[in-house]
């Protein structure tokens, strides 16, 4: 098995309702950039990721994002999924009040070569409580059996031995 994990790689700034520091994309593998949302029902979006270089048996694919919440119970974080036909939610992020990889499996969702290759992303708050959150990283790991070549053998293979 191989497992590729990947950081998103693209920001088109669909929707812009979160409040964005540093440089775009904004969620790939720097502490100095990140988005922060402080308001209940706001969205931002969408990420893309780099084409998959995989083949063969996909075995699950999940998303993980790295997040933060300025107190205990601000609020989760839902993230919406492209599966190429419409968004899907995908499951919940909770922030505890230091960052944290939360997982969310997408296997169901995305369970193509094509639907992981043009997958996006995106976030909405659900603020429950007075605070904010900060999402600082987002990556897509695909687990994957390589598709196996077949080998084509002609004669018995021992011809020429004595």
């Amino acid at each position: 098995m191989v497992v590729e994990e990947v950081y998103t790689n693209a920001f088109d700034a669909r929707v812009v309702d979160w409040l964005e520091t540093g440089a775009s994309p904004y969620l790939n593998d720097s502490d100095a950039n990140y988005i922060v949302a402080a308001t209940d029902l706001i969205n931002e979006g969408d990420w893309t990721f780099p084409n998959s270089a995989g083949s063969g048996a996909i075995n699950s694919v999940k998303l993980r994002v790295e997040l933060k919440g300025s107190k205990t119970e601000v609020g989760d974080v839902a993230v919406y999924v492209w599966d190429g036909t419409s968004w899907v939610l995908a499951g919940y992020a909770t922030p505890t009040t230091s960052y944290a990889w939360i997982e969310i499996d997408v296997s169901a969702i995305l369970n193509t070569w094509a639907k992981i290759n043009g997958a996006e992303v995106y976030f909405q708050y659900l603020k429950t409580f007075t605070g904010s959150t900060v999402v600082r990283r987002l990556t897509r790991k695909v687990d994957y059996t390589e598709a196996v070549a077949a080998v084509e053998f002609q004669g018995d293979g021992l011809t020429g031995w004595s």
